[in-house]
């Protein structure tokens, strides 16, 4: 039995069905979370001491090299990250993405040891880009 079937089995037998919340086409989800990441990367990375992190852990998520386990952390933080509501509004001054950096530090300390010099670089490409932009 694989740890996705173990992952299924868990969600299964707590009643819980991922699909519902997330949607069960992959690639669309993957994309509208790729669009809505880079949206709200354009508009507060700038505001993040942790804005290079972020995006790197972004590219490690998109590495088909990183385990899954580690992809579910950064997916999870990310998500936070560009959903509209959480627990600080990221529109209250200064404290409002206070949580997001938090959380994202965290998720980055965890998983730390996938994040290559090319996810990286890949981060530092982006931003040089979105600053001549």
């Amino acid at each position: 039995m694989t740890s996705r079937d173990d992952a299924a089995s868990w969600w299964s037998k707590a009643g819980i069905d991922p699909a519902a919340y997330v949607g069960g086409d992959e690639a669309r989800v993957e994309a509208k979370v790729v669009r809505g990441f880079a949206a709200k990367a354009r508009k507060h990375l700038g505001k993040l001491p942790i804005a290079r992190e972020t995006l790197a852990m972004f590219f490690c998520l998109r590495d088909p090299a990183t385990p899954r386990w580690a992809k579910a952390i950064v997916a999870a933080a990310l998500a936070y990250f560009i959903l509209p509501l959480d627990a600080m509004p990221d529109l209250l001054p200064i404290i409002g993405l206070g949580d997001d950096a938090s959380l994202l530090a965290a998720a980055y300390s965890a998983v730390a040891p996938f994040v290559t010099d090319d996810h990286r670089e890949q981060a530092r490409a982006w931003i040089e880009q979105e600053r001549r932009s």
